[in-house]
């Protein structure tokens, strides 16, 4: 007979064979109820793997607990901890603000809330089952002596019968250290800080309170102050308690400003402490701070919140004690005695004693109403460091962060993400979320129904949902799919209120993007991107300066707890502006916030590990609920290596983190000895380098990156990452072999990077290579172009000419497409951006939003595809009026204008140096035809080209040269290649560009080019000596020498936080540079090339430290005119100006751009302006139906009831629905999403009981939405809605309707609909000759295309005939 395996169920003769899982789910609520963070044993584990584990002492909890459960004794033995539990607990006492020196109530519910007391109740644990073990259960005899340090045997199992072994220190004493010591009164204890301790069994975050993962010892203790932990003596970090009291003298520096290094304390929010029993009192020791791992240390430091919340004091704490000890003689307690005690009083333990089975709980007193903290403090206590000066401005940034309940904890983090967002969308408090965590939850639709059926969200709009994807993904071990990893992202919103959060939290729905470095190494689901306001806005301005301060001190030092993990910022950078619409008419109809985006970090969490001490980061590949906690000095000194790197500025080492938070393709791993790293860069006879941020790559490395991205060609080169190198790697042309190498250069490594790890040594993909095709003219173009023209006047024509045909061609296009449904896949086709290819393949499906695709142009074609005419359908022909408006719009604002022959194209160099000074080459990798010139070549050759890069500025900025093809690098296609020959780069007179992966719009337009005459690069001012800006260039070595490496990490990000958090006036200077040029007319003066020096200062403020203020930039506006310039008239919507408009941007806009757009508008008004939003087809379903409601003679009265008493209920239905729609404002996708819920929910009324009726509820396909029911539902909504509220029946039940039109379509062919599973749809692309064959048909037109000669034609064919 095969061994019965460890984990095998015990059993009993009296009980049959219970369930393990049952057993699991009982533990898991015992722990959770009392907060006792017990370890369950790993199911399928050998004994000696079970006891290599690193919490193996911590499981005879589990399997003790086991045995009494499958005894039966179980619910004994939980009614007797809780009466101890209760006891225990009513000798605790919460102080909201950690007042030293007052012993205020305590609280009522027995749960642990600190390591201390989660120990005292592990000790009455530990006691109850030393008496069930030792003891008939049915004697139920005392506990007695002391709770500690009492010795567990192992618990049985069959596998551990056969054989003796030795009881192991693991399995004395308490659960967290592995060796303990007794407390004795007046003696003073000091813990080995050589003590071997094991990591804990969870570290405990609940409800804004913080604990270390690194257990405490068994004298507890307080952080030695932050700034002299390592040469402090340990005789003056003793401190001595009394019983009677709980005051504590603290050095000063425990209030200084928050240390990264320091464990964190109890709680953030209260302070616990253990009422004494006896008179006894003792020395505490001041533990030692951990060793530490790197700049961070491993553990986490409290928040200075935490630190200032222990300085408040309470006056009148003598009559609270007095209180307290009158009660404490008034109640004896059961079970409350331990070992453990509080950090300010420390006395000996009671004896415990089995209570009696009838002992009721524990009464608790009343509470008393807070005590206001007195105004003078006692001397021995600073005063706290107060955010913004302001004590209410530091709650109100603790308040930002909620807590869900503790019962989540054993939640999946997805879970947890998913109820809070849910939560806060509806503005519930998290502390009445009293629904149980169910594990069925893993299901978002089950997760959402729970929620809704709540009276909290009864009549709460939810937000938008979690994609399908993501929601799976966010599921599994690795927080990610082969195609990406799950994101987290939040937002604080300013609270403009006086009271409440300072800002507003929302969390957004879980989404799948590509991963960056940081996150395949450490795992997603350690960041956290959060958008906030800038610093500059004037929601946040409004909170006062001090307050600004305190908020960027609260972003960077403290440590923020959200979902059971402890999150730290490391880096930020700018955001995207967020416009929000004003529906105040009278005043700005828009209103722009510009944000940042704040990278963080969870350093520690509930299910967090302690690190092994030989480990310096932690492991790779950990899954979701098994992280190992780890410093964010680490993180980062894992990516930037910071020992080998301290004599970079600052401002540049922190710029550099970017590189691994680049979202990117990790492909192929490169070995060490493929690795040539270049010590010498490409130089120009002046000393300038002519491969600034570009290198070469194997034949053979590029083929195994195409194919890990499955890429259908060889492109010529990747933007990517490599290690500490950033830029693009070309092929070489002259390599021919299948070896694998990789050169890296100087200008591309960014720092000195070891290259140990396989991480920095994955070539990361940003981008490739890829097919070429015409472009437009950008805005900041025209005015070089102009300046730049032989004839001013023959350029504006010719510009404007562009953009007239470009807005016909546009429109013509589309008019075309939409007379059929093949043209308009084709339109579709040919004019997404590869976004949309990108998010089928993300998601390996068309993504939907309820009952639609997500996308405009989906929406379009799924419609089309289904029978639909947008002629004819009114909801059709609005979404495609509508994109044909915002076409034009954009246009007409952006002014970008197409050119046929231009495109643009990743710039590389000739490393085989045969391109001279002014020649460029640029091939095709496919014919590049132009239909309205004729063009179609597949390389370029013998013809002058115009290349430049945007932003422009300088006159120069764009460059006439010469378009030369050179056989040695015909290989490399759709790349603009530049020589590496003269004096100064080509791509850095454009712009300053380099080649790290910078594009170049290239033109060869005849008309354009001859028009064209170079500039000269001008002799830019040294905007330094003159002292406009300035240079903030300190090194991190200089900084560690000023501020330690104890508090080098906070110091140097508050450094670069600071500094980064500036208003960056770049954009202010862009549109003063464009109003001023426009009034001077001119944009080569002296004033125009200044502040076009300043401009490009200003892209690359954050890496090279440029300062440049307010008060800067309005000393320099007084130099540069007496007032500001009056914004240009082509900003506004009509010409305003005197006469015919002369500059060109005015020509083009409003001579040509508006002109046409309304008359092209116009015309496609009228073409669609037939269409309807009734279809007959739609409403035929529910037709059927409704027969059965009419008295019809030859069926029974029953049947003709039973309908009515249906369609009747349905009708009340769907009214109550559609009435609330039109009553609803708030986010369309959260709208949507709710009324799609709310829609599914409808089913028969239960007022009928027939099979019939129900029967429509077919489940495979009510799984899909295509029941019957579901068709018969959104055929009698259209009937109901299809004018009134067109939107909710096309948004909610789109598919249904779909469904219903092409099965009407398709009867009058004579074939049936053709149905298409989501992957293969999403995969399906038109055939462009079908669909041009096809119109040729409809117009009556031939249509013939010729094929390639193949082998069996050329054998029919004659030679003349060939």
């Amino acid at each position: 007979m095969a061994p019965r395996s460890e984990s095998a169920c015990p059993l009993t003769p009296s009980k049959p064979r219970l369930d393990i899982n049952e057993f699991d789910i009982w533990f898991l609520e015992f722990s959770n109820t009392y907060n006792l963070n017990l370890r369950r044993t790993p199911q399928g584990l050998s004994p000696q793997k079970k006891r290599g584990l690193s919490y193996y002492s911590d499981l005879k909890y589990y399997e003790h607990l086991k045995i009494q459960y499958f005894k039966g004794t179980h619910t004994t033995i939980q009614d007797i901890f809780d009466h101890g539990a209760k006891e225990i607990h009513s000798k605790w006492a919460k102080k909201p603000r950690a007042e030293p020196g007052v012993t205020p109530f305590p609280t009522q519910l027995p749960r642990a809330t600190t390591d201390p007391e989660r120990r005292q109740l592990i000790e009455l644990l530990k006691a109850i089952l030393n008496d069930f073990s030792s003891t008939n259960v049915s004697s139920r005899s005392s506990i007695s002596g002391s709770l500690s340090h009492q010795v567990y045997d192992e618990p049985s199992s069959p596998t551990r019968s056969r054989r003796s072994k030795r009881h192991s220190d693991e399995w004395q004493g308490s659960p967290t250290p592995k060796r303990t010591r007794s407390i004795h009164s007046d003696v003073d204890t000091e813990c080995d800080p050589d003590d071997e301790r094991p990591p804990s069994v969870l570290s405990f975050i609940d409800r804004g309170r913080v604990h270390t993962a690194s257990p405490m010892p068994s004298e507890l203790s307080v952080q030695a102050p932050s700034n002299s932990r390592l040469g402090q003596s340990r005789a003056s970090r003793e401190s001595t308690h009394s019983a009677n009291t709980s005051k504590l003298t603290f050095e000063s520096q425990v209030f200084s400003s928050h240390d990264e290094h320091e464990p964190l304390p109890a709680s953030q929010e209260t302070q616990t402490t253990v009422i004494a029993s006896s008179s006894g009192s003792m020395k505490v020791p001041i533990l030692q701070s951990p060793r530490m791992l790197g700049s961070d240390s491993d553990s986490l430091a409290p928040s200075s919140s935490t630190e200032r919340a222990l300085q408040v004091s309470f006056n009148s704490h003598e009559r609270l004690q007095r209180d307290v000890r009158e009660l404490l003689r008034s109640e004896p307690s059961a079970y409350s005695g331990s070992t453990r005690s509080s950090v300010y009083d420390i006395t000996h333990p009671a004896t415990p004693s089995l209570p009696p089975a009838s002992l009721p709980p524990a009464s608790s007193p009343p509470s008393l109403r807070p005590i206001s903290p007195v105004k003078e403090r006692t001397s021995n206590i600073p005063p706290p460091v107060l955010y913004g000066g302001s004590q209410d401005l530091e709650q109100r940034l603790r308040n930002v962060w909620p807590h869900l309940p503790s019962h989540y904890d054993r939640a999946p983090f997805a879970v947890r993400w998913e109820v809070l967002r849910i939560a806060l969308h509806c503005g519930i408090q998290m502390d009445d979320l009293r629904l149980e965590y169910d594990p069925s939850w893993t299901d978002q639709n089950t997760l959402w129904s729970r929620l809704q059926a709540l009276p909290l969200f009864r009549g709460k709009t939810f937000p938008e949902r979690s994609r399908p994807e993501a929601w799976t993904a966010a599921l599994n071990d690795k927080f990610s799919t082969t195609q990406g990893a799950v994101i987290l992202t939040a937002s604080l919103t300013a609270n403009t209120s006086k009271t409440g959060p300072l800002f507003f939290l929302r969390l957004s729905p879980l989404k799948l993007d590509l991963s960056h470095r940081l996150s395949r190494r450490f795992g997603s689901d350690r960041f956290l991107e959060l958008v906030i306001p800038t610093m500059g806005s004037q929601d946040v301005k409004n909170f006062g300066e001090s307050a600004v301060e305190g908020i960027q001190r609260w972003l960077v030092k403290d440590s923020h707890v959200l979902l059971g993990r402890v999150w730290t910022s490391f880096f930020l950078k700018p955001s995207l502006p967020k416009k929000i619409n004003n529906e105040n008419t009278l005043g700005p109809q828009t209103k722009t916030i510009y944000q940042e985006r704040i990278y963080l970090f969870a350093e520690d969490g509930n299910d967090f590990n302690r690190p092994e001490a030989r480990d310096h980061w932690s492991p790779k590949g950990e899954p979701v609920g098994m992280h190992t906690k780890m410093g964010r000095g680490d993180l980062i000194d894992w990516l930037l290596q910071v020992p080998n790197n301290q004599e970079q500025s600052v401002l540049k080492l922190f710029s550099r983190i970017a590189l691994g938070l680049s979202r990117t393709r990790a492909t192929v791993i490169v070995r060490p000895e493929q690795i040539r790293h270049r010590d010498v860069d490409v130089l120009s006879p002046t000393g300038k380098v002519m491969n600034d941020g570009i290198a070469r790559m194997s034949h053979g490395l590029a083929r195994a990156i195409r194919d890990n991205m499955g890429l259908q060609d060889l492109p010529a080169g990747f933007q990517g990452r490599f290690g500490s190198a950033k830029g693009f790697w070309i092929r070489d042309p002259t390599d021919t072999n299948d070896e694998i190498w990789i050169e890296t250069t100087l200008s591309q490594r960014k720092w000195k990077c070891d290259y140990i790890e396989e991480d920095h040594r994955t070539f990361e993909v940003r981008s490739e290579s890829r097919e070429l095709k015409s472009a437009n003219l950008n805005l900041q173009l025209l005015p070089i172009l102009e300046d730049r023209a032989i004839d001013a006047a023959l350029m504006k024509d010719q510009v404007g000419r562009f953009m007239r045909d470009s807005l016909n061609r546009d429109l013509d296009a589309q008019k075309a497409a939409m007379q059929d449904p093949v043209q308009f896949q084709l339109w579709v086709y040919e004019n997404s951006s590869s976004s949309r290819r990108a998010e089928r393949i993300k998601n390996g499906q068309v993504p939907f939003t309820s009952g639609l695709p997500s996308g405009r142009e989906d929406i379009m074609s799924f419609l089309m595809h289904s029978g639909f005419d947008p002629t004819k359908l009114k909801f059709l022909s609005d979404i495609a009026w509508k994109m044909r408006m915002e076409k034009c719009k954009e246009l007409q604002e952006r002014l970008n204008v197409k050119v046929g022959r231009s495109t643009y194209a990743y710039m590389v160099v000739d490393f085989l140096g045969v391109l001279e000074e002014d020649e460029i080459h640029l091939g095709f990798s496919s014919k590049f035809a132009d239909e309205q010139s004729g063009f179609s070549e597949t390389f370029l050759h013998g013809m002058d080209v115009l290349v430049a890069r945007t932003p422009a500025h300088y006159p120069s900025d764009i460059q006439r040269v010469k378009a030369v093809f050179k056989p040695e690098l015909g290989s490399l296609k759709d790349v603009i290649i530049f020589p590496t020959k003269g004096n100064i780069p080509l791509a850095h007179m454009l712009s300053g560009g380099d080649y790290d992966g910078d594009i170049a719009w290239v033109c060869w337009e005849p008309t354009i080019v001859n028009n064209f005459q170079n500039a000269k690069m001008p002799n830019v001012p040294d905007l330094f000596k003159q002292g406009v800006v300035r240079k903030e260039n300190v090194s991190y070595l200089n900084l560690m020498k000023k501020v330690g490496t104890s508090n080098i990490t906070s110091e140097f990000l508050t450094m670069a936080f600071r500094f980064n958090m500036q208003q960056n006036l770049l954009g202010m200077c862009t549109n003063y540079k464009e109003k001023f040029c426009y009034a001077q007319n001119s944009v080569r003066n002296d004033s125009a090339i200044l502040l076009s020096t300043l401009i490009s200062h200003l892209v690359d403020r954050a890496k090279q430290g440029t300062v440049f203020t307010d008060q800067d930039w309005a000393r320099l506006r007084k130099t540069l005119s007496r007032g500001d310039p009056p914004e240009p008239p082509y900003k506004k919507e009509a010409w305003s100006g005197k006469g015919e408009p002369t500059h060109i941007i005015d020509y083009v806009k409003f001579r040509v751009g508006i002109p046409t757009v309304e008359t092209e508008l116009k015309a496609f008004g009228e073409y669609l302006s037939h269409a309807e939003h009734y279809d007959k087809d739609l409403v035929k379903f529910f037709g059927y139906y409704e027969k059965f409601q009419r008295p019809y003679h030859d069926r029974k009265g029953s049947v003709s009831k039973t309908w009515e008493t249906v369609i009747d209920e349905l009708k009340k239905e769907i009214q109550a629905v559609a009435q609330e729609w039109r009553g609803f404002h708030g986010e369309w996708d959260a709208r949507v999403a709710h009324f799609y819920d709310k829609w599914q929910k409808i089913d028969p009324t239960p007022k009928v009981n027939s099979k019939a009726v129900w029967s429509l509820l077919q489940e495979d396909q009510v799984n899909v939405g295509q029941s019957s029911w579901d068709l018969l539902k959104a055929s009698f909504c259209f009937k109901l809605y299809y004018k009134t509220s067109p939107a909710f029946v096309w948004y909610i039940m789109g598919k249904q309707l779909a469904h219903l039109k092409a099965q009407c379509t398709s009867s009058g062919t004579g074939a049936p609909p053709v149905l298409m599973i989501p992957r293969m749809y999403a995969g399906s692309r038109p055939d462009n000759k079908y669909a041009r064959a096809l119109a040729a048909m409809n117009g009556g037109r031939d249509f013939t295309e010729s094929e390639a000669i193949d082998e069996e034609i050329a054998t029919v064919l004659s030679d003349d005939e060939i």
